[in-house]
């Protein structure tokens, strides 16, 4: 066949025989080439595979309702065994994939839903043709349509499609629960856009009562054999999100259509374009599940949802606002996972760590976060809150809005319609006994006065501000209005935060930094060093999505305020005075924190650029 003929050109020398079909010992035959196996494990795996083939075929019919056949990767996937060149290694379905596909001699790639191009899925196979064969379309280059396949071995597959679509197939091996998984959310979420735009009246019945009720999200299967296409269409929507460990949904009305983004380690990536008229019945669903008013368009809304993901809680907050082609919908993601963190994991060195263990052990006293929004100062506050929470410590926190409902600590949220603001809140909660509070943001002089007062007479307050850096925090307090010798009386210390991305581990590769980047850095004499400074960056791999990132670490800034800093607030000190000192004392600044974690490889050198460029 023409496909086969294609692919002996380009293909380089295989390492594992050409079988008649791509099965059980082409796999084992590949890991054992590549050292991941021996020979006793392959034997042992030939023992037990038709038990194993048999208990997970049942498993997986009985949870989709159909016949389904385990593919040979599946199949040793599921055995968990460790890799025998790296024993902190599970040979799972994506590492067994990249091997087989080294050791026969295809491309493998791991698929990433944000790329998926919809229309070319839907109209090159059919949800069914698809399934059957494993397969789905990636991407159309140089006149070829590269199609990710369980099963890079389907001749008939490739010439079938070869005549649909009159191009060559490039087969790229993938994973089949990545196949089959991308099925699902391109093709049902495709059908629950069709079908709501048929359907005039939705079914949107579903009621909430309070804040802990729980709206229980269907499971990507059942959500196939669903027959309300609005409610689906949502829902693939919030898996979507929380699959791809996105903290931000946005679905934007256009002229001509609707565009779903989605924030992933705080960069923004389009997700999906709908039809405009289907963009309207998403919203009004989103805004029914956070007990919003669906009538009303005109006015900005807040609301919130408690679902769960898998066997935790999450709390996703929901904002309206009227734009020029109708209603955007913004959709908060709080996993606990993600807001709840030990200290030691928020990125601190261990030197910093101890510093700031001791500022919340303190009996009493202020203590800053700062930063600007998205910074993660709620992570920070919310994970020493639960540090601190103990049966015998009153806990009460003053937030705008409530980020996530916690049962370790009393939350008040802000109403403003009502009266109720940080300053009165801060007023009534210092009758309910409380050993520590945390004010969400001090605003207006009230608030820093009796967030202060509150610190002068026995309670520990933490409370967050909006300035570049930790010098500016306690200025800012005094240009609100508190008296520099009742600052230098309580304030504890001032922290200043931002967040980068942290460099893939899985394809981190060693880089030296140029003269230009030297400069850029501040280095001195960077002529001297360029060429001899060795720094990490991500090349992109199958877990990075090919971003050359996963996840992300916090830098920070952390001012002691001892004698020296609060003799100078005192006494009128600016935050470059006060910034001098701190610098004077040892305290690095975000930019050399930040370079530190350059220099052990955590971050890359454009992440310490974009974060502290304001911060030199």
């Amino acid at each position: 066949m023409m496909y086969h003929a294609a692919m002996q050109s380009t293909r380089p020398e295989t390492k594992v025989r050409r079988a008649e079909e791509f099965d059980l010992e082409v796999v084992l035959d590949s890991l054992l080439q590549a050292g991941a196996i021996d020979e006793p494990l392959k034997r042992d795996i030939h023992v037990r595979q038709r038990a194993q083939q048999a208990r997970i075929s049942k498993e997986l019919g009985d949870k989709l309702g159909r016949r389904y056949t385990v593919s040979p990767v599946e199949l040793v996937a599921s055995f968990k065994l460790k890799d025998q060149r790296r024993d902190d290694e599970i040979l799972d379905e994506d590492r067994i994939t990249e091997i087989v596909a080294a050791a026969i001699g295809v491309e493998t790639r791991k698929i990433d839903p944000l790329k998926l191009d919809m229309q070319l899925i839907t109209r090159t196979v059919s949800r069914s043709f698809a399934r059957s064969h494993g397969c789905i379309p990636l991407f159309v280059e140089d006149g070829a349509l590269h199609l990710a396949v369980a099963n890079p071995w389907d001749g008939e597959l490739f010439e079938n499609l070869r005549h649909v679509v009159g191009a060559e197939i490039r087969p790229v091996l993938c994973s089949k629960a990545d196949i089959m998984r991308a099925i699902t959310d391109v093709h049902g979420f495709k059908r629950s856009v069709s079908a709501a735009m048929q359907s005039s009246a939705p079914d949107f019945s579903d009621r909430l009562g309070n804040l802990e009720q729980l709206v229980q999200l269907s499971d990507h299967d059942s959500l196939e054999a669903d027959d309300r296409p609005v409610i689906n269409a949502v829902e693939y929507i919030l898996h979507y999100a929380f699959d791809q460990r996105a903290s931000d949904i946005h679905i934007e009305p256009k002229r001509e259509e609707a565009i779903v983004r989605m924030r992933i380690d705080g960069v923004l990536h389009i997700v999906h374009k709908v039809p405009r008229a289907v963009h309207t019945p998403i919203a009004s669903r989103l805004k029914l599940l956070s007990r919003m008013d669906i009538t009303e368009k005109r006015r900005p809304q807040d609301g919130r949802i408690k679902t769960r993901r898998g066997d935790r809680e999450v709390e996703l907050r929901v904002s309206t606002v009227p734009v020029a082609f109708g209603e955007k919908v913004v959709v908060r993601i709080f996993d606990p996972e993600m807001l709840l963190q030990d200290l030691g994991d928020l990125g601190f060195f261990p030197e910093e760590l101890q510093l700031f263990e001791s500022w919340i052990d303190r009996p009493n006293g202020l203590i800053l976060v700062t930063g600007p929004t998205g910074s993660g100062k709620t992570t920070t506050l919310y994970s020493a809150l639960e540090a601190l929470s103990r049966p015998d410590v009153n806990i009460v926190s003053i937030e705008d809005p409530v980020e996530m409902v916690i049962e370790s600590f009393n939350q008040l949220q802000v109403q403003s319609t009502i009266g109720l603001s940080f300053d009165t809140a801060l007023r009534h909660v210092l009758r309910q006994d409380p050993d520590i509070i945390m004010v969400g943001e001090i605003r207006d002089p009230e608030t820093a006065h009796h967030a202060v007062q509150a610190a002068l007479t026995g309670h520990l307050v933490l409370a967050s501000l909006h300035t570049n850096d930790a010098a500016s925090a306690a200025v800012r307090l005094r240009d609100l209005g508190v008296p520099p010798f009742l600052l230098s009386a309580t304030l504890i210390g001032s922290m200043a935060q931002r967040l980068v991305r942290r460099v893939c581990p899985s394809c981190a590769d060693e880089d030296l930094l140029d003269e230009e980047q030297l400069f850029a850095l501040g280095v001195a004499h960077p002529e001297d060093h360029a060429g001899s400074i060795k720094v990490r960056h991500g090349r992109g791999c199958n877990k990075c999505r090919r971003t050359g990132y996963y996840g992300r670490t916090g830098i920070f800034e952390l001012l002691d305020f001892g004698p020296k800093l609060c003799s100078a607030l005192a006494a009128g000190a600016d935050s470059i005075a006060l910034s001098e000192i701190a610098r004077s004392e040892g305290v690095p600044s975000l930019r050399e924190h930040a370079l530190r974690k350059l220099a052990g490889g955590k971050t890359s050198f454009d992440e310490v650029i974009r974060a502290t460029l304001e911060v030199q």
